[in-house]
């Protein structure tokens, strides 16, 4: 049997050793992914056509006003640079199919396209490049197409958010028959020369993209976040990490309550000069007896629950405000954070940042919540507005500004905590 050479980063070769359904490689900048995938998908369109199949690789991205938007020049210059593999296809100006005709490359937009996904036929591939801002009802759409006997889609992407559809759909829910391999700049050993210079450049002075563009973290700390510089600290003095409930010490938790929103809750203990913060939840849609179930099902003893200044506003249907039905439900000690702007809490928030501690993994989504805080952003006028930004991000950081504002104003200073009595507590 012939063999052939085809070289890809050592880290993805596994993505393609045995068949999977779905196939995803997620990193930073100039790791090989795309170009890797490119040549795999020649490689595919290869093996398709010496088997006698028929039919096309689909390669989809969210945005493609032409073919230069597309992986076309990706898919070309892979299959250029492997003469043997060269010789089987047929590259014109705007197609590649193998030379018997039998397997054509596809490339189109998903945005503007994508009823006619569903009329494409005999996808064996379909390898979706920059996928972070796929939609779900992209995904909805596309995945039922791809129906061949062993069809396979690939996703490749630079992540941004927890909350793209992309992430949820293959690492918060990883679906099965599906591998998820990490590859950045490091595991590319043909990494050129120019981009190390540039990834230098923006070591030095671009620090707070660097992670997101290099090292494939998330986009956290962009030009309109409010704890950008705040969180690089917390990060680079290691404040994010495992930090264990204190039984002697009391739980304060902070509330941001929603109504058609979602209702947001964080754990904190004032241990001498540290604020640990333990514990986050977040629902919506759920009324305030779930969230009182949610204290009770957790093993903290609570000393004190800020909430926000509305909280006694009554409401039509029931006559009740929601702090007398929070107090009915056996939620004691109650405080109301005072009203203050929203830039003042903000304020409050950065100053008590450098001595907060974070459990990586109870307040992962509320820490995501608070790195990506950001200002609104005014499209029309290309400017920052002066206000936050009202989006999932929000509700986290609103919790967490109340415990600044209202927690904040019962010390004498963060140094000396005040002593409270436990007996008796809710």
């Amino acid at each position: 049997m012939a063999t052939a050479e085809i070289k890809i980063p050592e880290v993805l070769r596994k993505c393609f050793e045995k068949p999977y359904r779905y196939v995803v490689a997620k990193g930073g900048r100039g790791s090989g992914k795309s170009r890797s995938f490119a040549l795999m998908c020649a490689v595919r369109a290869y093996q398709l056509s010496m088997q006698g199949k028929q039919g096309q690789i689909l390669c989809g991205r969210e945005f493609q006003n032409s073919l230069s938007d597309s992986s076309f020049a990706e898919v070309k210059a892979a299959i250029l640079e492997v003469p043997w593999l060269a010789k089987h296809f047929d590259i014109g100006a705007n197609y590649i199919r193998t030379h018997d005709g039998n397997i054509y490359f596809t490339f189109i937009g998903l945005r503007r396209n994508l009823d006619s996904v569903k009329g494409q036929a005999r996808i064996h591939l379909c390898w979706l490049d920059e996928a972070e801002n796929l939609s779900g009802m992209a995904y909805e759409k596309l995945i039922p197409t791809v129906r061949e006997h062993d069809s396979s889609i690939w996703v490749t992407y630079n992540p941004e958010s927890k909350e793209s559809s992309t992430y949820k759909r293959f690492i918060e829910k990883k679906p099965d028959d599906c591998i998820v391999v990490e590859c950045n700049w490091r595991d590319n050993p043909w990494f050129p020369e120019v981009l190390e210079k540039e990834r230098q450049e923006d070591l030095k002075k671009r620090p707070e993209a660097y992670d997101h563009i290099w090292e494939g973290d998330f986009l956290t700390h962009n030009e309109g976040a409010y704890y950008a510089i705040e969180f690089r600290n917390i990060k680079a003095e290691s404040r994010i990490a495992y930090v264990p409930y204190e039984p002697s010490v009391g739980v304060i938790t902070s509330w941001d309550l929603g109504m058609n929103d979602s209702t947001s809750i964080f754990f904190f203990q004032v241990v001498g000069a540290e604020i640990r913060v333990i514990d986050y939840y977040e629902n919506s849609g759920m009324a305030l007896d779930h969230y009182s179930h949610i204290l009770q099902s957790k093993p903290y003893t609570y000393i004190e629950h800020i909430l926000p200044h509305d909280v006694r506003v009554k409401e039509l249907g029931t006559g009740k405000s929601r702090y007398e039905m929070l107090d009915s439900l056996g939620v004691k000690n109650i405080t109301i954070a005072p009203q203050l702007r929203v830039d003042d809490g903000i304020a409050a928030v950065r100053s008590i940042l450098p001595r907060c501690w974070f459990d990586a993994e109870k307040v992962e989504r509320g820490i995501d919540c608070l790195r990506q805080y950001h200002r609104d952003w005014d499209e029309s006028n290309k400017t920052w507005r002066g206000r936050p930004a009202h989006d999932w991000a929000s509700h986290g950081a609103d919790a967490f500004r109340y415990f600044a504002v209202g927690h904040t104003n019962k010390t004498d200073s963060w140094g000396e905590p005040i002593r409270r009595n436990l007996a008796g507590v809710a």
